[in-house]
């Protein structure tokens, strides 16, 4: 029986409001007599249940620390015990890690919470509850008890059935999918032992495909479509992936299961042969070549107008599918760095409510690994990823997605483990936060951040709860990366009961504004709010043997470039770290440092931090707590400050006296107008400055702030209002003798083009448009810019570059500027600039009105269909599909999938024939709805229009009328 989902987002706020979580320090689980608390909140999860075994979990009391496993029962028996009896991935090396990594028993003790409960019988209800367990063995009480039900046996689809030949070379894309198309709701579609080729699957609502066997993604390009765009207001087209499911129709695909003990495998690259990897049991796993995207097709270049042969048997070579892709996105116009966008991942799902992953292995995607997109009701149970060191090779990832669980998966990755992302920019600022998010029990290796919120971060990664993991060799445990035009950000998390080893990236914790990539290809409106990190909680968890030369265990690096932006209100409680290096904090506001003890600091002379830009910190009973960090500046009581103008205006020297501060006053931000002077955290060291650039006879206010070395700035320094002396200026900007405005353009290299031309080209943004133009001069000084957009002021620069938002795509848009002094005169520039926003992008999938109307005809043996017109949003609605009891009626060799044209009719009736006289008769009719994108062609830039290439794409609605009809002749029964 399914149970209602944890509601997360209540259960991050009551935590991180009380901070009760667990004891108040690191020590093991003492023993006692006393009975401790019972769990809560015992949960089947959604899907995690089949017709003879029902999977559980629950979570931790408030108070935990006594507790060192939990007890299962079944119908009042006890069927086992979370923590010797879990059968999951990870048990033997969770195991293997306390007996001979933690040796002296450094490390937090994590708990095991979720339980599989096997070999049940099919159709057959259950009742459960579980208890919690002492070191003395004394139990609790129950917890909530919960009744659980068993499928009944499924209808078995096996792909042999349909064509699919094991252990051989031929492709079986045509036979799986057609038992996938044939499968009835509710049943199994079964990929049995031994190994079979295929290039893309389409998946459908209310089935299991059950991989026993090994799933080998074909290596050759034409095998995948294009025409991919990760969101709709992105540039950068992608390849379907080897197993997709897929509609714009969010919620009309749903419960869909991908389980078994068998491998997926992308094909995606070679495997790095001399760079074996052995882990922790002595296991031998994969090791895949670290490539890019100038080393996966080795040494392809542009010869005589077009691509040379790609030689996938070359050394130089190191992709396969990887490889396969990139050089047919070149051979279509594209450079290496947008034709690397263009690789498959392994599985990706999008729009789908319930979506249940257990057992199966992911290896070697060409991109990345299993990823789900506007998606709903996520649970990954029980998986194995095996993808280092593949490029980009995320284990789990999750855009713009809701209520997600992820446990007990063993996680060995070529890029971030588990990962989040939530848009990019302007376009997602409106949109859902992806979040409500349980990640626990998982033994996470080698990847490049264990639990990832970013880059991608426009609408917000929130209300996260990470908990009992083990993260060992991890680039980093914490990450959370974005950029300032990014947006959004992360909040609302709870990371606790961790133990992070051998850390050796970035760093265990990471928050930072300064992430980069340099293959990204991904052009979008910037975010108006400028991202951040904040409201989080790291507690009781432990760090241990950092290695790797990034050299800080904790990295917060905000920035200053659009203003000063802070990660903030982010809590460190009972953290262990030893073997580590020092922290650098740069740009951290009300950041607390609760028992957390530092030993063996490889750097900084031992001192655990370095800090500066920052403010507000709160240290206690911590190692080495700066006295610096708590304490601010102080002003003297007579603390004034004065202003003298220059004879001509243009500037006023400012005074003031000395502040103090505990360690010492480290310099001073002098604030004009409110405004910050200059880019650095603070303007000066001295008690003195000159304000330049002022207009004469004009009124400023002036404030002067002291900061100390670790940033702490006061917000209650002098400050004076003073009017320049001079003249008013009344003289207005002088104009450039060039005064074109232009729209930004990209250089295109000529070992980028076909035909060895360099070009200048324009990439149009959906709804933003870059200009730039050339400086005017002032006698006094320029302030800025005045922008208009078809006659209104759309925003002020302060430089002679502007990117406008907020517009509408395919408009025209005529923009002109106008200099402004410090005065406020001002000169319009004579000349202005037609711009043109890309072609409106398609958003969504048809939609109908009223219902589908359905007549019998005169024999009993045909219904004739109609229904009103669908209407889309950016697209033109071409044709239909008619499905008759669930299963399309497709004309002859047309191939239904849920991004190609192929349709039952154009027209909006259809007459379906061949029924059989008294029997029923479900209709239902979906729309599909043509909508076009440019896509990047840079090695055509000399051919085609700023090397844009009209690409069109399909969206089938997934909703649509239906009619049930029960075949009476002259009668139609609804």
């Amino acid at each position: 029986m399914q149970r209602s989902k944890l509601n997360l987002s209540v259960f991050l706020v009551i935590l991180l409001i009380f901070s009760q979580f667990g004891s108040s320090t690191l020590a093991k689980k003492s023993s006692s007599t006393n009975q401790p608390a019972a769990p809560v909140n015992l949960q089947i999860p959604k899907l995690a249940y089949d017709e003879d075994s029902i999977t559980l979990v629950w979570e931790k009391p408030e108070d935990y620390s006594d507790i060192v496993d939990f007890n299962v029962y079944m119908n009042g028996k006890k069927v086992g015990s979370a923590l010797k009896d879990n059968g999951g991935p990870t048990k033997a090396y969770i195991d293997n890690f306390y007996e001979n990594i933690d040796k002296d028993d450094f490390h937090t003790d994590i708990l095991i919470h979720n339980f599989m409960v096997e070999n049940l019988k099919p159709n057959k209800s259950y009742e459960f509850y579980v208890t919690s367990v002492n070191e003395a063995g004394v139990e609790s009480a129950p917890s909530n008890k919960i009744e659980g039900k068993t499928t009944a046996v499924p209808e078995v689809f096996n792909i042999v059935d349909y064509g699919a030949i094991p252990d051989d070379e031929t492709k079986d894309t045509k036979a799986i999918q057609a038992a996938i198309d044939a499968a009835t709701p509710g049943s199994k579609v079964l990929i049995p032992e031994g190994q079979f080729v295929s290039g893309e699957l389409w998946l459908k609502s209310d089935m299991t495909l059950q991989v026993d066997g090994y799933l080998l993604g074909s290596p050759d390009a034409e095998d995948y479509s294009m025409n991919f765009w990760l969101y709709d207001y992105s540039t950068d087209e992608r390849s379907y992936s080897l197993i997709n499911a897929h509609t714009y129709d969010y919620g009309s695909l749903k419960n869909i299961r991908i389980v078994g003990n068998g491998i997926i495998d992308g094909n995606g690259w070679k495997k790095d042969k001399s760079h074996p990897t052995i882990d922790e049991l002595g296991n031998e796993l994969p090791r895949l070549a670290a490539g890019n995207n100038s080393k996966v097709t080795g040494n392809v270049q542009v010869e005589n107008g077009k691509m040379s042969p790609l030689d996938l048997e070359s050394d130089s070579t190191l992709g396969i599918l990887a490889a396969s892709q990139s050089y047919a996105a070149q051979e279509l116009g594209m450079d290496e760095k947008s034709a690397y966008s263009t690789r498959s991942s392994l599985i990706t799902v999008r729009g789908v409510d319930g979506m249940y992953y257990e057992g199966i292995t992911q290896l070697n995607p060409a991109f990345h690994g299993i990823v789900n997109l506007h998606s709903k009701n996520i649970v990954v149970n029980g998986t194995i990823s095996k993808t280092y060191d593949a490029n980009n090779a995320d284990g789990y990832e999750f855009g713009d997605s809701q209520n997600i669980m992820v446990f007990n998966n063993f996680v060995d990755t070529g890029d971030d483990a588990i990962n989040f992302a939530a848009g990019m920019g302007q376009a997602a600022a409106e949109k859902e936060p992806t979040g409500e998010a349980w990640i626990f029990n998982n033994y996470i290796r080698e990847g490049h951040g264990g639990v990832v919120t970013g880059s991608h971060t426009g609408s917000w990664i929130q209300d996260f709860v990470v908990e009992d993991n083990i993260m060992y060799k991890t680039d980093v445990g914490l990450r959370s990366k974005t950029n300032t035009p990014m947006g959004g950000g992360a909040r609302n998390i709870l990371f606790r009961d961790n133990a992070l080893e051998g850390i050796d990236g970035d760093g265990p914790f990471v928050f930072t504004s300064a992430y980069t990539d340099a293959n990204a290809a991904i052009l979008y409106e910037p975010a108006q709010e400028i991202s951040q990190f904040k409201d989080m909680t790291i507690e009781n968890t432990t760090v241990r043997n950092q290695g790797g030369s990034k050299k800080q265990s904790i990295l917060v690096s905000g920035n200053n470039d659009v203003g000063e932006v802070y990660h903030e209100n982010i809590t460190f409680k009972d953290v262990k770290f030893d073997n580590v290096y020092s922290a650098n904090l740069d740009y951290a506001k009300d950041f607390k440092f609760i028992n957390v003890s530092f030993t063996n600091v490889k750097d900084n002379g031992g001192n655990p931090w370095r800090i500066k830009n920052s403010t507000g910190l709160v240290f206690e009973n911590t190692t080495g707590a700066p006295e610096d960090a708590a304490v601010k500046p102080e002003w003297p009581a007579n603390s004034a400050l004065q202003a003298t103008s220059s004879a001509d205006g243009k500037s006023v020297t400012l005074t003031w006296n000395a502040a103090t501060d505990n360690k010492g006053v480290s310099g001073y931000t002098v604030y004009k107008d409110g405004k910050k002077v200059g880019t650095n955290y603070t303007t000066t060291n001295k008690t003195s400055y000159t304000v330049t650039g002022l207009s004469p006879a004009k009124t400023y206010n002036f404030k002067v702030e002291a900061v100390d070395a670790t940033g702490n700035r006061t917000v209650n320094g002098p400050e004076i209002t003073v009017k320049t002396n001079g003249q008013e200026d009344v003289t207005p900007p002088v104009l450039p003798e060039n005064t074109d405005i232009t729209e930004s353009t990209t250089k295109i290299s000529a070992s980028d083009t076909f035909s060895g031309k360099e070009a200048e080209v324009v990439y149009p943004g959906f709804t933003w448009a870059s200009v730039s133009w050339k400086a005017a001069s002032d006698d006094v000084g320029i302030a800025g810019y005045n922008v208009y957009a078809n006659g209104e002021l759309h925003g002020f620069a302060t430089s002679n570059k502007y990117t406008l938002g907020n517009l509408k795509p395919g408009t025209n848009y005529e923009v002109k500027v106008e200099a402004v002094d410090w005065a406020g005169n001002k000169t319009p520039y004579n000349g202005s600039l037609e711009v043109t926003t890309a072609v409106p992008y398609p958003v969504g999938a048809p939609a109908f009105a009223g219902d589908l109307q359905a007549e019998i005809g005169n024999k009993g043996t045909s219904v004739h269909l109609s229904w009103n017109k669908a209407h889309a949003t950016n697209q033109e609605v071409i044709g239909y599909r008619v499905y008759v009891n669930g299963q399309p009626i497709n004309p002859e060799g047309a191939e239904f999938t849920p991004i190609n044209a192929e349709m039952t009719t154009a027209d909006t009736n259809y007459t379906v024939t061949g029924l059989k006289q008294g029997k029923k008769y479900t209709f239902k009719v979906e729309a599909v709805g043509k909508g076009t994108k440019y896509s990047k062609r840079e090695r055509l830039s000399d051919v085609l229009p700023n090397g844009l290439a009209e690409v069109s794409g399909y969206r089938w609605s997934g909703f649509g009328p239906s009619s049930t009809v029960h075949l009476i002749p002259g009668k139609a029964e609804k």
